[in-house]
């Protein structure tokens, strides 16, 4: 680690440590108490500022990033209510264990003047609306102390388990006083876990040898560990069938031949013996469906840098707490000798045949609805997509909705080149600003980002964003006119609304993405019929990876309620 000493005003001196740790972009929005310090951000060359037009934005797109990157993100928002307006997507960025820093700028809470004055604005205490949400929060009082306080919530962000931290900073602190402070310039944010034993390494490679049915459950401390290769060739080495959490498609990519979709809904199918988890923070709560699904296995095994791997599964037999990386490098060192014998190619038949009876089913399933014309099929608008990317080398897509089913995406036997990401928590308004990080994180790649159109009107000022920075992003959504996952819940619920067939306070009629879109200055087209699908999703990413602009897709797909369901009559206002 090198240390220099600089000297400047304590916003200067942030900043400063900020580029020094290797960060590109500070998303923020506007605060009148952070002046000095966005004074200083603008007229830094060695870090852009994004703004976004609301602080669940901010964060969104924080999220984004670090989700493609693979490093720590950084936001600023304003203390108090903007902090609070973060909660939303903080939430996501929680759930996820994603590593972002998020700072704000704070008052005395010490003084007696000060505390009154915190109360009176809304300025709540400087940490306690992001307690339940951040892996670790501080403030800072003296500006010595800030280049450290920086560096060191990048690293606790990023070091497992991996997590959001909150930063504040007491505001009297930013002024035009010049201080000495150590800039750290060490950009090394990787503080993985270690190694695993050999033994338990060799006992793994036992169980799932002598298994029949072999499964491997991928999350993300797969990604996260960049580990994605190593575990799509156990699972082909071993014949292994593929399951996913619900909040992530990517340790092995979702389009993989061996893949059965999401754990909960494939599980049962496979009928596994052993069970292999892989930086899977598994979502069990101690209930009987939770321990249904492993009721037949007869070995499970997790392997994880995080306790969190280890907590919710019933009857673990073997828990390895290291590196997923590091640990898949050492295994695959150990089999590499292992002469594959005739029982795992009849293994990997018997997988690759269950999988792909799996995936025809699901997509059967997704094409159950009433006759789809005049509007598109949501497969029809995966698969288009999807090709659209593939043809182009490969690209990213963001993904908040519900329409289209992402377990359905056609498989391939060639390498695929397109990557599935989505949120973990379940807090709408993720997707338009995820997507802008995704793009800034890999900006030589096409980015979509699916959004549904209830995701959509949660956070329509991030288009603002993209435009205004001009990140040429392509947003597909899948529009239902509906929130469709909390309409099938209704119909679920086999109350009145299932009844009836009428379903209230989830129709999202007379809203125009188009027009929306078009208002913040985004070149925006709807297509109502399949056969012009292609040709719009090809002019999409022509404006965008071409043009250089950020472009809106409105696809008009089959109304997002149960079968048969209509929108019952709504409240009307009328003054007579």
């Amino acid at each position: 680690m090198n240390n220099r000493s600089i000297s400047g005003n304590p916003s200067q001196i942030m900043v400063e440590q900020l580029a020094a740790s290797g960060v590109e972009y500070v998303f923020y929005n506007s605060g009148s108490r952070e002046a000095n310090f966005f004074d200083a951000l603008h007229s830094n060359r060695n870090i852009n500022g994004i703004l976004a037009l609301h602080e669940g934005s901010v964060t969104a797109m924080a999220g984004g990033y670090t989700q493609v990157s693979g490093q720590p993100a950084v936001t600023v928002v304003h203390l108090g209510a903007g902090l609070a307006q973060c909660a939303g997507q903080l939430i996501n960025v929680w759930t996820g264990s994603l590593p972002v820093v998020v700072i704000t700028f704070v008052g005395d809470t010490g003084s007696f003047a000060d505390k009154i004055g915190l109360d009176l604005s809304h300025n709540f205490g400087p940490t306690s609306i992001s307690a339940p949400m951040t892996k670790e929060n501080w403030t800072v009082i003296e500006p010595e102390g800030l280049t450290t306080a920086v560096d060191r919530a990048l690293k606790v962000a990023k070091t497992s388990p991996q997590g959001p931290v909150h930063l504040a900073v007491y505001d009297k602190l930013l002024g035009n006083q010049q201080v000495n402070a150590n800039l750290i310039e060490d950009r090394d944010h990787e503080r993985r876990a270690g190694y695993p034993s050999d033994t338990d390494l060799e006992n793994i490679a036992r169980y799932l040898h002598e298994a029949d049915r072999p499964l491997l459950y991928v999350g993300d401390g797969i990604w996260k560990s960049g580990a994605e290769t190593l575990a799509t060739n156990l699972a082909e080495h071993f014949g292994m069938n593929v399951v996913s959490t619900f909040g992530d498609l990517r340790g092995v990519s979702i389009k993989h031949p061996l893949h059965c979709g999401r754990m909960e809904n494939s599980i049962a199918s496979i009928d596994p013996d052993v069970v292999l988890s892989l930086g899977v923070r598994h979502s069990g709560a101690g209930t009987l469906e939770d321990y249904e699904p492993f009721a037949n296995v007869k070995n499970i095994i997790a392997l994880g840098s995080d306790v969190e791997n280890f907590k919710n599964f019933p009857g673990l037999d073997l828990a390895v707490l290291a590196d997923e990386r590091r640990s898949l490098e050492r295994l695959h060192e150990l089999i590499s000798s292992e002469a594959t014998p005739q029982r795992y190619k009849d293994r990997r038949d018997a997988a690759l045949k269950r999988a792909a009876l799996l995936r025809i089913q699901r997509r059967k399933d997704a094409q159950s609805f009433d006759a789809y014309r005049p509007v598109v099929s949501p497969i029809s608008l995966l698969d288009s997509m999807d090709d659209a990317l593939e043809k182009m080398g490969g690209g990213l897509i963001t993904i908040e909705q519900f329409a289209v089913p992402l377990d359905s995406v056609k498989s391939t036997n060639d390498i695929t080149r397109n990557i599935y990401i989505k949120p973990a928590g379940g807090s709408e308004g993720y997707g338009v600003g995820a997507a802008i990080g995704a793009k800034l994180a890999a900006p030589d790649k096409p980015v979509i980002g699916l959004v549904g159109d209830g995701s959509l009107y949660y956070a329509d000022s991030g288009l603002w964003t993209a435009a205004h920075h001009n990140i040429p992003v392509m947003y597909i959504i899948p529009n239902n006119r509906a929130y469709g996952i909390v309409a099938n819940a209704f119909g679920l619920a086999q109350g009145e609304m299932k009844k009836s067939g009428e379903y209230a306070g989830v129709v999202l009629d007379g809203i125009d993405p188009v027009k929306i879109a078009e208002g913040f200055g985004i070149e925006a087209m709807t297509v109502e019929h399949e056969t012009g699908l292609n040709d719009a999703i090809n002019r999409g990413l022509s404006v965008t990876e071409k043009e250089g602009r950020p472009f809106l897709l409105n696809v008009n797909v089959p109304l997002g309620l149960p079968r048969g369901g209509r929108a019952s009559k709504p409240f009307k206002f009328s003054s007579a």
